[in-house]
């Protein structure tokens, strides 16, 4: 059996998921940074932060969310990375991205399952 045609990547959902993505990993770290809490919820937050960038673009695109979340969050790395994250710490860039298909997956996985 051939395999059902998917609709082309749009390059919009792409920037949609890069620039949430960066926005509210960047907020997540302005607030934590002005909480009087331990490093486990600074840690938490911009993950949770890249999470919800992850499903908000699932919602934005409507089908095929995980590639675009994965692509946005990717793209997201090296600004991160060089100019938000302290130190240039490329590993949590890194796992901000993961966080962010992480969210799109579920999105996905729920768009799917509400048909």
């Amino acid at each position: 059996t051939p395999m059902p045609t998917r609709p082309p990547l749009r390059p919009v959902g792409i920037a949609f998921a890069f620039a949430v993505n960066l926005l509210l990993v960047t907020l997540a770290l302005l607030v934590g940074s002005g909480l009087p809490v331990g490093n486990e919820l600074l840690v938490g937050l911009p993950l949770a932060a890249s999470i919800i960038a992850g499903l908000a673009t699932a919602f934005y695109v409507g089908q095929r969310a995980a590639i675009h979340a994965a692509l946005g969050g990717l793209l997201s790395v090296p600004v991160l990375a060089l100019f938000v994250l302290p130190n240039a710490n490329w590993n949590f860039a890194v796992l901000t991205a993961a966080f962010c298909a992480v969210g799109g997956i579920l999105g996905e996985l729920h768009q799917r399952r509400a048909k």
